[in-house]
């Protein structure tokens, strides 16, 4: 769980965190500038049993940056943008 301002979520929503295989590095690592940085994240997600938990919470709570289940922001949104257009 990388932690960049307060989302108002409570911790009981968010208890797959203590799980997370990125808790206890370094949040910046996950903020990330370059497809270097990104893929080093990126492998962090890889190997992470709460991956799908934590893409939900980006996508839930609007998260526009950094590296979350194992997607950056422009992942996120492409996701997104097929999510929406198989439901319709």
């Amino acid at each position: 769980m990388h932690e960049q301002g307060d989302t108002g979520v409570t911790e009981s929503e968010n208890d797959w965190s203590e799980q997370a295989r990125c808790r206890g590095l370094d949040p910046d690592q996950f903020f990330v500038r370059g497809a270097a940085q990104a893929r080093r994240a990126i492998a962090v997600c890889g190997r992470c049993d709460v991956k799908e938990q934590c893409l939900r919470y980006a996508l839930d709570n609007a998260i526009d940056f950094g590296v979350w289940g194992g997607l950056t922001e422009r992942q996120r949104r492409a996701y997104q943008r097929r999510l929406l257009a198989t439901a319709s």
